[in-house]
């Protein structure tokens, strides 16, 4: 695949948001959207630039190769073959078109996980209503918040058609046993459908070492790609059986005749004919960008910057620090018994520094199981610098000199 040559590197100071005159913004957001490098910026303004010359039709026909090498790109990424590549607008909704095509008697039992996300869980409740479903949550061991998998193994019955949850959630940044509950003994035709939004692109997930049957991930995340463009890979099994999406398109179904029609029998068939090519090419140069730097160095600069984050929380008196070991974090979650999440990230955003909160709209099962209204969010990525995160620090350490407050339901 095609794109135009860049000097991007590891150097934090070459990923500095703003603009010359105005403070530095830390960004220390990329579970929520990471920064792109300058190659992704540059890959879809070049396409932008063509449309405007030749306008979109021509631009994304001549694009062709570089779309297909995306697809190459992305199996590679997903340790797949480019045949169980599907690409669509979000992370979330390819979940559910694939989740909404899987084949389900009534009284059929889902097992999923506190931690799910929030979307997921709102399109299994859908399908509940729709055809009385169960749904049964997974136990956690509480000391770690990772699933138990030998209580799982227990609760895995003939009825099981779907076993559902995140590499890490994004409401607390503990990674969870995916491989171990893949290896668990299930029924021949119940579906392990894995969240990676907050795996893929930082650790090295993929359908080979996961044994995923359906693994979703977003571009802007920890891949540091566009908004509004998404991954999906399916196993050979899960593309026996799904069956059609609930909404058709004719790039994945073709009018075959005047009352007929038939679906692809690869990936392809949750894709849809709209979509930004500038936008997909810019994945395409994120997913490159990732390989050439190699996922498993990456992931080596965000476990010494997660090292130096919870050493420097841990230390600040009233900060309650949730993931317990950093080193196989995705990004780490607090509270501070003095002010409330809303209100540190709001001195946060006037430090300049982009952070987040999580409450109950996005994880109500995973906070209230702890008692919590909410909790601050700091996710760093490669570019993130010491500099940054003693800044960061700095912020919760004032914080932490107020009065008490109490985040409890």
């Amino acid at each position: 695949m095609h794109i135009a040559p860049s000097r991007d590197h590891f150097d934090a100071g070459a990923f500095r948001a703003g603009t010359p005159g105005t403070t530095t913004v830390v960004h220390l957001n990329a579970a929520g959207a990471g920064l792109p490098p300058r190659i992704v910026t540059e890959t879809v303004m070049h396409h932008l630039a063509e449309e405007a010359r030749v306008g979109p039709h021509w631009a994304a026909a001549r694009a062709q190769d570089d779309l297909h090498g995306v697809r190459a790109a992305a199996a590679e990424l997903l340790q797949c073959r480019p045949y169980n590549v599907a690409f669509g607008g979000s992370a979330g909704t390819m979940w559910a078109m694939a989740f909404l095509a899987m084949p389900m008697k009534r009284r059929s039992r889902v097992l999923v996980a506190r931690s799910e996300w929030a979307g997921n869980v709102l399109n299994l409740m859908k399908r509940r209503l729709a055809d009385a479903i169960t749904i049964d949550i997974m136990p956690v061991d509480e000391q770690s918040g990772r699933i138990d998998v030998e209580r799982v193994a227990d609760l895995i019955d003939e009825r099981t058609a779907a076993i559902c949850l995140p590499v890490a959630a994004s409401g607390f940044g503990v990674r969870q046993p995916v491989e171990l509950l893949a290896a668990l003994p299930r029924p021949e035709g119940c579906l392990l459908l894995v969240d990676g939004a907050q795996a893929v692109g930082q650790f090295p997930v993929g359908m080979a070492n996961t044994g995923a049957d359906v693994l979703v991930a977003p571009s802007r995340k920890w891949l540091r790609g566009p908004r509004g463009e998404a991954i999906m890979a399916l196993s050979d099994r899960a593309l026996e059986r799904l069956g059609d999406p609930p909404v058709l398109s004719q790039v994945g179904s073709s009018w075959t005749g005047i009352d007929s029609y038939a679906t692809r029998a690869d990936a392809r068939r949750f894709e849809t004919y709209e979509f930004s090519v500038a936008g997909r090419l810019g994945l395409g140069a994120a997913i490159t960008y990732a390989l050439r730097h190699r996922i498993e160095n990456i992931r080596d600069v965000i476990r010494a910057r997660l090292g130096r984050l919870h050493a420097g929380l841990a230390a600040i008196p009233g900060v309650t620090v949730f993931e317990g070991d950093p080193a196989n974090a995705a990004f780490l979650t607090f509270t501070t018994s003095v002010v409330a999440p809303g209100e540190l990230n709001d001195r946060f955003a006037e430090a300049n520094i982009a952070a987040a909160v999580v409450d109950r709209d996005y994880a109500r099962a995973d906070l209230e199981a702890r008692g919590l209204k909410a909790v601050n969010r700091v996710a760093p990525h490669a570019y993130t610098s010491e500099e940054d995160i003693d800044r960061f620090l700095d912020i919760v350490s004032a914080a932490s000199r107020g009065t008490c407050w109490r985040n409890a339901s």
